[in-house]
């Protein structure tokens, strides 16, 4: 932005020559005249309505949209020229638009680089909160059979439990110490468990099934009518080619604890 300054600069000092001349007349005539012809170029580029401006980032806009519905990889000059162009706090909208249309369009290969590129953009918790979403809705929709995947518990629940509550976690196998799902119950009915009941968007039930994880099942049954509780801690390895497993509790599998 400071070299549209400086051109100005330079291009001024004849006019500033012309008006210290002493033989010149009208000089404040042509002082006001180059005041106004100035102003109105430098803020043809850089104003807050500046015109060209809009022309540059419509230009750029374009070559975006052209690159998405030709599923290409965004080029390093398209991207420099964003930084440039755009401000910091419009960039991040510009970014999740594109990510949104290249999904809708199914571009999965120029989805794929907007959301490897804009990952550093995506700052602060609500923020990082878009990114996964952005990432879930294109994990999805390139694999839409296991969008909807869910884990289904059967219980044989223990003989002298009558249950008060419990909870179900599932953990990824020598992951963080963060669910993939949590679910609390009050039933021994079968047990839906979905993406939908993950904390984070992407790191769920579907992630699992496709990066063919082994999953850590904890479950805690408070019962009504004694002072025990159950729990049961188990590993599972499911069927990845299937968006929907079931998982059956045998009685004997339940761990009576002492409160």
């Amino acid at each position: 932005m400071i070299y549209i300054y400086l051109i100005a600069v330079f291009a001024s000092l004849p006019i500033f020559a012309y008006l210290l001349s002493q033989r010149t007349k009208n000089k404040g005539y042509i002082f006001g005249l180059s005041i106004i012809i100035f102003l109105f170029c430098i803020f043809s580029f850089i104003g807050k309505f500046s015109f060209l401006g809009s022309i540059k980032n419509q230009q750029l806009n374009n070559e975006f949209l052209v690159l998405i519905s030709e599923d290409k990889n965004i080029t390093n000059e398209v991207l420099i020229r964003l930084e440039e162009q755009i401000n910091q706090e419009m960039i991040l909208l510009w970014l999740t638009s594109y990510i949104k249309e290249a999904i809708s369009l199914k571009k999965f290969n120029t989805a794929e680089d907007l959301i490897s590129f804009s990952e550093s953009y995506f700052i602060t918790p609500e923020e990082k909160f878009l990114f996964y979403s952005l990432y879930t809705q294109l994990r999805d929709a390139k694999f839409p059979n296991y969008a909807n995947s869910d884990l289904i518990i059967e219980f044989e629940r223990p003989l002298e439990c009558i249950l008060s509550n419990g909870a179900a976690q599932l953990f990824i196998m020598n992951g963080p110490n963060i669910p993939i799902a949590k679910v609390n119950f009050s039933s021994f009915e079968p047990l839906v468990m979905t993406n939908r009941d993950s904390s984070i968007p992407g790191f769920d039930i579907t992630s699992a099934y496709l990066n063919q994880e082994t999953i850590d099942m904890s479950i805690l049954l408070e019962c009504a009518n004694i002072t025990n509780n159950y729990s049961l801690n188990t590993s599972i390895l499911f069927d990845n080619n299937l968006p929907s497993n079931t998982y059956k509790i045998k009685v004997n599998e339940w761990l009576k604890n002492a409160q």
